[in-house]
């Protein structure tokens, strides 16, 4: 085997200017001769810090590196630089970046800017994109979140936040909704988590979520009352009376209606798993639509809905949000003022609570575990159709004429 040779190694011809005149007249069988050269150690570049104490103060000094875990000066320093020690509480970051206390042209750990450049040099534009092509959002999400971001940034990271106290609660969630995505987005773009733990800082010490949702209420709905707009619902013609219906008895978002109209059908029932819709029709007049549309939080597993008005949906020669959409819900304003169209969704979850089980109504609106899912569309699809055609029934509607 041929003999390895050290890098740090050189050999005795390097040195000697006769090794190849050596080398030629010596036999065949000569093996080198090597010399080993020590490296020079590495420097040292670190260097030592001197702090004057009074004789008398050096045990309590110990006493009070023990109490706080360090056997030894240097331990301390060096969970000082690490940003270890001492812990800095949430309240005093907040106060830090309002005051914006930082001196000797020392750097944020936010971007390597100022503690202000992180939300102030923010490309929106680049936040769009990631939005719109990552998150997958609607445009109109989109649109949203990038205006809320914009107009109360400056607020939101200042002492100006008491404006945002005193904003509506639906406002204020958008206001917490944006500039969550922003963490997430900053995350993605520079993989620091650190804007995000600060926006949830800040909702936390000002207390903005408190009381900006209604889970805890309880509403009374009577059944006369559901039936008399639903009637509205159903006595509505046309070609908008017709998109209408279809978000009553699917129960789909805004965004996943255009969705559905827009993708293209598969042919293949036989566990494909391609990107396309995949449309099973049942005896009872009702049809099965697998999804499978994800973006972040909301999803769109299956729903169902009765065949003939899906393919009547289908066959229109146009859908989109403004032509459409807003359209249908102007219309539904002069029927009543206290509907909308985002009610029929609601009314949708509404009735096929009357007959199905709470986490089967979640998986139709998309709130349910995968897990969940995924069994009734392998094995309870007969049953559920069956649920939905019955609730249905209490109104009077019947699918198979």
């Amino acid at each position: 085997m041929p003999q390895k040779i050290n890098p740090d190694i050189e050999t005795s011809e390097n040195q000697n200017p006769h090794s190849q005149t050596q080398k030629q007249q010596s036999t065949p069988t000569t093996e080198k001769k090597t010399k080993y050269v020590r490296k020079s150690p590495l420097k040292d570049n670190r260097i030592s810090l001197t702090a004057r104490l009074n004789e008398n103060d050096l045990v309590i000094f110990n006493q009070r590196l023990k109490l706080f875990g360090f056997s030894s000066l240097n331990e301390m320093v060096r969970d000082f630089t690490k940003s270890k020690f001492p812990v800095v509480t949430e309240d005093k970051q907040i106060d830090n970046l309002y005051q914006n206390q930082q001196t000797g042209g020392l750097k944020s750990l936010l971007e390597g800017g100022s503690n202000r450049d992180f939300y102030e040099r923010a490309d929106t534009n680049d936040m769009h994109k990631y939005y719109l092509n990552v998150r997958k959002f609607h445009p109109n999400t989109c649109r949203d979140i990038i205006s809320y971001f914009k107009r109360f940034r400056e607020a939101f990271f200042t002492e100006k936040i008491d404006e945002i106290r005193g904003l509506t609660p639906r406002v204020k969630s958008k206001i917490m909704d944006a500039l969550r995505k922003f963490g997430q987005y900053y995350l993605y773009k520079y993989n620091n988590d650190q804007v995000i733990d600060l926006v949830e800082k800040i909702i936390r010490r000002h207390s903005l979520s408190v009381g900006n949702t209604d889970h805890g209420k309880l509403y009374i709905v009577d059944d006369h009352y559901l039936e008399n707009k639903l009637k509205l619902v159903f006595d509505m013609n046309g070609e908008i009376g017709l998109i209408v219906k279809f978000g009553l008895f699917s129960g789909l978002r805004e965004d996943e209606l255009i969705y559905v109209y827009g993708k293209q059908i598969c042919t293949n029932l036989s566990g494909c798993v391609c990107e396309k819709l995949h449309v099973m029709e049942k005896p009872n007049g009702i049809s099965i639509i697998l999804v499978q549309w994800h973006r972040g939080h909301k999803k769109c597993y299956f729903t169902v809905v009765p065949t003939e008005l899906f393919k009547a949906f289908r066959n229109l020669e146009s859908f989109s949000y403004k032509a459409h959409i807003r359209s249908a819900h102007s219309y539904i304003k002069t029927k009543d003022e206290t509907l909308n169209f985002m009610w029929l969704r609601k009314a949708h979850y509404n009735v096929m609570c009357r007959t199905m089980k709470p986490f089967e109504a979640n998986i139709l609106a998309g709130r349910a575990k995968t897990v969940d899912a995924k069994h009734y569309a392998i094995y309870e699809l007969d049953s559920m159709t069956n649920k939905y055609v019955e609730a249905w029934s209490k109104y009077r509607i019947n699918f198979t004429h």
